[in-house]
Protein backbone atom coordinates (compact mmCIF):
# COMPACT_ATOMS: atom_id res chain seq x y z
CA UNK A 1 0.00 0.00 0.00
CA UNK A 2 2.98 2.54 0.62
CA UNK A 3 4.35 1.76 -2.86
CA UNK A 4 1.55 3.45 -5.02
CA UNK A 5 1.06 6.57 -6.81
CA UNK A 6 1.76 9.91 -5.20
CA UNK A 7 -1.96 11.23 -4.58
CA UNK A 8 -3.25 12.85 -0.96
CA UNK A 9 -0.06 11.63 0.22
CA UNK A 10 2.87 11.02 -1.14
CA UNK A 11 5.06 7.36 -0.74
CA UNK A 12 7.08 8.82 1.99
CA UNK A 13 3.86 10.30 3.91
CA UNK A 14 2.54 6.75 3.78
CA UNK A 15 5.34 5.26 5.13
CA UNK A 16 6.48 7.19 8.30
CA UNK A 17 2.35 7.73 8.82
CA UNK A 18 2.87 3.66 9.05
CA UNK A 19 5.91 3.95 11.19
CA UNK A 20 8.29 2.85 8.50
CA UNK A 21 10.02 5.67 8.15
CA UNK A 22 11.58 7.33 10.99
CA UNK A 23 13.58 10.50 11.01
CA UNK A 24 16.18 11.18 13.72
CA UNK A 25 19.46 13.30 13.50
CA UNK A 26 19.93 16.87 14.25
CA UNK A 27 17.37 18.11 12.28
CA UNK A 28 14.40 15.40 12.47
CA UNK A 29 12.07 17.50 14.40
CA UNK A 30 12.24 20.27 11.43
CA UNK A 31 11.59 17.24 9.31
CA UNK A 32 8.42 15.98 10.93
CA UNK A 33 7.13 19.21 11.51
CA UNK A 34 7.61 19.64 7.87
CA UNK A 35 6.29 16.51 7.03
CA UNK A 36 2.83 17.32 9.22
CA UNK A 37 2.46 20.36 7.38
CA UNK A 38 2.70 18.83 3.82
CA UNK A 39 0.15 16.48 4.97
CA UNK A 40 -2.09 19.32 6.25
CA UNK A 41 -1.91 21.33 3.35
CA UNK A 42 -2.14 18.48 0.78
CA UNK A 43 -5.32 16.95 2.70
CA UNK A 44 -7.20 20.53 2.93
CA UNK A 45 -6.60 20.90 -0.66
CA UNK A 46 -7.47 17.42 -1.91
CA UNK A 47 -10.90 18.35 -0.08
CA UNK A 48 -11.41 21.14 -1.77
CA UNK A 49 -10.82 19.36 -4.86
CA UNK A 50 -14.24 17.21 -4.13
CA UNK A 51 -16.44 19.78 -4.87
CA UNK A 52 -15.18 19.97 -8.58
CA UNK A 53 -15.58 16.20 -8.83
CA UNK A 54 -19.05 16.25 -7.80
CA UNK A 55 -20.41 18.69 -10.16
CA UNK A 56 -17.44 18.26 -13.05
CA UNK A 57 -16.65 14.25 -13.33
CA UNK A 58 -18.69 12.73 -15.96
CA UNK A 59 -20.65 9.40 -15.18
CA UNK A 60 -18.37 7.24 -17.34
CA UNK A 61 -14.87 8.38 -15.47
CA UNK A 62 -17.07 8.09 -12.19
CA UNK A 63 -17.84 4.62 -12.90
CA UNK A 64 -14.64 4.17 -14.36
CA UNK A 65 -12.92 4.45 -10.81
CA UNK A 66 -15.39 3.89 -8.74
CA UNK A 67 -17.64 1.03 -10.69
CA UNK A 68 -21.13 1.16 -9.91
CA UNK A 69 -23.90 -0.03 -7.28
CA UNK A 70 -26.44 -2.33 -9.00
CA UNK A 71 -29.17 -4.30 -8.18
CA UNK A 72 -31.10 -1.65 -6.31
CA UNK A 73 -28.10 -0.99 -4.02
CA UNK A 74 -27.14 -4.46 -3.08
CA UNK A 75 -24.47 -5.20 -5.05
CA UNK A 76 -21.16 -2.88 -5.70
CA UNK A 77 -19.60 -4.03 -8.98
CA UNK A 78 -15.93 -3.47 -10.72
CA UNK A 79 -14.65 -2.19 -6.99
CA UNK A 80 -11.96 -3.92 -5.64
CA UNK A 81 -12.15 -4.64 -2.21
CA UNK A 82 -9.45 -2.05 -1.41
CA UNK A 83 -11.00 0.33 -2.85
CA UNK A 84 -14.71 -0.46 -1.28
CA UNK A 85 -12.40 -0.19 2.31
CA UNK A 86 -11.33 3.31 1.18
CA UNK A 87 -14.34 4.56 0.75
CA UNK A 88 -15.76 3.46 3.93
CA UNK A 89 -12.47 4.89 5.41
CA UNK A 90 -13.06 7.87 3.41
CA UNK A 91 -16.49 8.32 5.14
CA UNK A 92 -15.33 7.54 8.44
CA UNK A 93 -12.42 9.30 8.13
CA UNK A 94 -15.01 12.68 6.93
CA UNK A 95 -17.97 11.90 9.02
CA UNK A 96 -14.91 11.70 12.48
CA UNK A 97 -13.97 15.10 10.81
CA UNK A 98 -17.11 16.65 11.26
CA UNK A 99 -17.93 15.11 15.23
CA UNK A 100 -20.12 12.69 14.44
CA UNK A 101 -18.87 11.02 17.56
CA UNK A 102 -20.74 13.25 19.46
CA UNK A 103 -24.10 12.14 18.25
CA UNK A 104 -22.96 8.56 18.96
CA UNK A 105 -22.42 9.32 22.45
CA UNK A 106 -25.60 11.11 23.10
CA UNK A 107 -28.10 9.63 20.49
CA UNK A 108 -29.93 12.81 20.71
CA UNK A 109 -31.05 13.96 16.99
CA UNK A 110 -31.34 18.04 16.57
CA UNK A 111 -30.80 19.67 13.11
CA UNK A 112 -28.99 22.18 14.27
CA UNK A 113 -25.42 19.78 14.94
CA UNK A 114 -22.53 20.29 12.23
CA UNK A 115 -22.74 16.35 11.83
CA UNK A 116 -26.36 15.93 10.92
CA UNK A 117 -26.31 19.56 8.96
CA UNK A 118 -23.27 18.47 6.68
CA UNK A 119 -24.68 14.97 6.32
CA UNK A 120 -27.99 16.14 5.00
CA UNK A 121 -26.39 19.22 2.65
CA UNK A 122 -24.18 15.95 1.45
CA UNK A 123 -27.41 13.88 0.66
CA UNK A 124 -28.83 16.67 -1.19
CA UNK A 125 -26.17 17.16 -3.16
CA UNK A 126 -25.61 13.84 -4.51
CA UNK A 127 -29.30 13.70 -4.96
CA UNK A 128 -29.40 16.44 -6.96
CA UNK A 129 -26.51 14.88 -9.20
CA UNK A 130 -29.03 11.98 -9.63
CA UNK A 131 -31.91 14.44 -10.47
CA UNK A 132 -33.38 13.33 -7.02
CA UNK A 133 -34.69 15.95 -4.44
CA UNK A 134 -33.85 14.99 -0.63
CA UNK A 135 -36.61 16.06 1.29
CA UNK A 136 -36.44 14.58 4.54
CA UNK A 137 -33.63 12.66 6.31
CA UNK A 138 -33.04 11.12 9.40
CA UNK A 139 -30.38 9.11 11.10
CA UNK A 140 -30.42 6.89 14.17
CA UNK A 141 -27.36 6.03 15.65
CA UNK A 142 -27.11 3.52 18.79
CA UNK A 143 -23.69 3.20 20.30
CA UNK A 144 -21.71 2.45 23.39
CA UNK A 145 -18.81 4.22 24.15
CA UNK A 146 -15.84 1.34 24.54
CA UNK A 147 -12.01 2.62 25.42
CA UNK A 148 -9.77 0.82 23.59
CA UNK A 149 -7.81 0.34 27.10
CA UNK A 150 -10.75 -1.44 29.13
CA UNK A 151 -11.05 -3.39 25.93
CA UNK A 152 -7.59 -4.66 26.30
CA UNK A 153 -7.76 -4.80 30.19
CA UNK A 154 -10.44 -7.80 29.43
CA UNK A 155 -8.43 -9.45 26.95
CA UNK A 156 -5.94 -9.85 29.06
CA UNK A 157 -7.65 -10.81 32.34
CA UNK A 158 -9.56 -13.61 29.79
CA UNK A 159 -13.11 -11.91 30.69
CA UNK A 160 -15.47 -12.96 28.03
CA UNK A 161 -16.06 -10.32 24.90
CA UNK A 162 -18.35 -10.27 22.70
CA UNK A 163 -17.90 -10.60 19.23
CA UNK A 164 -18.07 -6.83 18.14
CA UNK A 165 -15.67 -5.77 21.42
CA UNK A 166 -13.27 -8.02 19.50
CA UNK A 167 -13.54 -6.39 16.23
CA UNK A 168 -13.22 -2.94 17.54
CA UNK A 169 -9.95 -4.20 19.01
CA UNK A 170 -8.60 -4.97 15.69
CA UNK A 171 -10.34 -2.14 13.45
CA UNK A 172 -8.83 0.31 16.22
CA UNK A 173 -5.12 -1.48 15.41
CA UNK A 174 -4.43 -2.50 19.25
CA UNK A 175 -4.62 -6.26 18.42
CA UNK A 176 -2.91 -7.55 14.96
CA UNK A 177 -5.43 -9.01 12.95
CA UNK A 178 -2.58 -11.91 11.24
CA UNK A 179 -2.27 -12.89 14.89
CA UNK A 180 -6.20 -13.46 15.48
CA UNK A 181 -6.33 -15.25 12.07
CA UNK A 182 -3.50 -17.16 12.99
CA UNK A 183 -5.16 -17.98 16.81
CA UNK A 184 -8.43 -18.83 14.89
CA UNK A 185 -6.63 -20.80 11.96
CA UNK A 186 -4.81 -22.89 14.72
CA UNK A 187 -8.31 -23.59 16.64
CA UNK A 188 -9.81 -24.48 14.06
CA UNK A 189 -7.06 -27.01 12.88
CA UNK A 190 -7.38 -28.40 16.62
CA UNK A 191 -11.13 -29.06 16.28
CA UNK A 192 -10.51 -30.54 12.72
CA UNK A 193 -8.06 -32.82 14.47
CA UNK A 194 -9.90 -33.79 17.59
CA UNK A 195 -13.11 -34.98 14.92
CA UNK A 196 -10.86 -37.25 13.03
Amino acid sequence: MTGRKNAMLTTEDRRWLKGEKVYDGQHAKQQRYQRRRDIRERVYNSMLDFSILVDELNDDEWHEIFGEVVDGGQRWQNADEDLQAAVRDGLAFLLRTVGVATLMRDGQASQGRVPERLFTAALRRAGHRDGLLVESMSLDIEATDVGIPELLEDLQSDESMSAGSLYLLMESGAVETDVVQDCLRDHLLEDDSEEV
